[in-house]
């Protein structure tokens, strides 16, 4: 299998493509099918190679895959249509996929998938997979969210270690942890990511959930009322009250504070520092449950997915396409995949496999909150990019001390401007 990992958008390369399309498509047709696959790149991107080698050497199938930053992968596929280099699948956020289905270039796969799959999927995996009605994505995992901890920290502070999300700590005993914490030596007793706020989108959702705030309206599609509410804006104004306390340092500009500095208890991560922790920290890494900050416990899940284009169909490669996405869930390519990123497996007869997710395993937490049904999703909508580009800007702000109200509802009008225009509240 080639692999090519292109680092810049090359106009000039895609335009010579689209001379070269002929040729390439009349040598395809005299040799095995080729499918080629666009992924979002991240620290995975090794185990998908390898999953995609061995799936090429079981089936015989030729795989050609191409690994760009998210951004990128976005411009490309939009553009693709027009170009003429539209992949036969994509691994991405599953929170593209609304607007790449939206625009025609995602193939549903209703018709495909057995019932017996299907059936061993895990709830939270079904809800992130379907749009508009359809199936429209297949994912090896759902994202695994909760408080990272360092045990010695947390005992020496004299801190309760809550082991299920049933005794998560109250709003209270957080405040309390937190501040107890910083009595003990801990510098800053919270990590949040806070030198990569777009990830907090994600990752702030169990606070925000729990304070009864949201991104979206679902009732009308639009921000406004959602983004700027009162339990929105009280969030935001919580998360900046932990900057304030000196809970989480303002100027972090880097991603071991937790697990290798040592200079916070707690950290605001979900399973993607999986190895991390447990590299630097032992037995020392926990899970535990996000605070009830008043509205109840939640976990917040998704994941990477993988979908079919329409023009695999298009081109009569929708079959070898299926088998593709189909072998991805076999449960030793799922294992190739979390093994390393910690994540939980989409399947519930893999997951019985992982010693770490039966009970009293270090990750067990992660399954029983998916498993009870404590999960959000951020909004399935064509304005995800819209909205995500617009919080990357609002946490950063708030970290930075800007009005948590004005930031939200200058957000607020800027990304419902955007959905009207294009009619995604339709």
């Amino acid at each position: 299998m080639k692999k090519v990992v292109l680092l810049a958008f090359c106009t000039l390369f895609a335009l010579s493509a689209v001379f070269a399309s002929g040729s390439a498509e009349s040598a395809a047709s005299e040799g095995p099918v080729t499918i080629k696959v666009w992924v979002s790149s991240g620290s995975e991107d090794a185990k998908y190679q390898e999953v995609l080698d061995r799936i090429e050497a079981e089936t015989g199938i030729a795989i050609t895959d191409e690994y760009y930053p998210k951004d990128e992968l976005d411009q490309k596929l939009q553009v693709s249509p027009l170009v003429g280099d539209t992949p036969d699948l994509i691994i991405a956020d599953y929170l593209m996929i609304p607007s790449y289905y939206t625009s025609g270039l995602i193939q549903p796969l209703d018709e495909y998938m057995p019932e017996e799959l299907y059936a061993d999927l895990i709830p939270s995996v079904k809800n992130e997979t379907n749009y508009d009605g359809h199936i429209v994505s297949v994912a090896q995992f759902d994202a695994g969210m909760a408080l990272w901890a360092n045990k010695s920290m947390l005992e020496n502070a004299g801190v309760r270690i809550p082991e299920s999300w049933e005794d998560a700590w109250t709003k209270e005993e957080f405040e309390d942890a937190l501040e107890k914490l910083q009595e003990s030596g801990v510098p800053y007793p919270l990590y949040i990511r806070q030198n990569k706020p777009s990830s907090l989108y994600f990752q702030y959702m169990p606070f925000l959930a729990s304070m009864g705030g949201s991104y979206l309206d679902e009732s009308t599609m639009l921000t406004s009322g959602a983004l700027d509410s009162e339990e929105t804006v009280a969030a935001f104004e919580y998360l900046q009250w932990m900057v304030d306390q000196d809970y989480i340092s303002r100027t972090c500009d880097y991603e071991n504070g937790f697990y290798e500095r040592k200079e916070s208890a707690l950290a605001l991560l979900g399973h993607w520092k999986y190895a991390d922790h447990v590299n630097f920290l032992g037995d020392d890494a926990i899970l535990v449950p996000c605070p009830d900050l008043g509205g109840g416990v939640f976990t917040c899940s998704g994941s990477t997915v993988w979908a079919m284009t329409t023009a695999a169909a298009d081109n009569g490669k929708a079959e070898e396409a299926w088998t593709i996405l189909e072998m991805a869930l076999d449960a030793e390519n799922i294992l190739t995949v979390t093994d390393f990123n910690g994540a939980i497996p989409s399947r519930v007869s893999v997951m019985d496999q992982v010693e770490n997710l039966q009970e009293g395993g270090r990750l067990y937490l992660y399954r029983k909150q998916l498993e009870d049904g404590i999960s959000v999703l951020r909004p399935l909508t064509p304005a995800h990019m819209t909205i995500y580009n617009a919080m990357q800007s609002v946490y950063s702000d708030v970290i930075g001390g800007a009005d948590p109200y004005t930031a939200l509802h200058n957000a607020s009008q800027e990304i419902d401007e955007v959905i009207i225009d294009n009619g995604w509240n339709n």
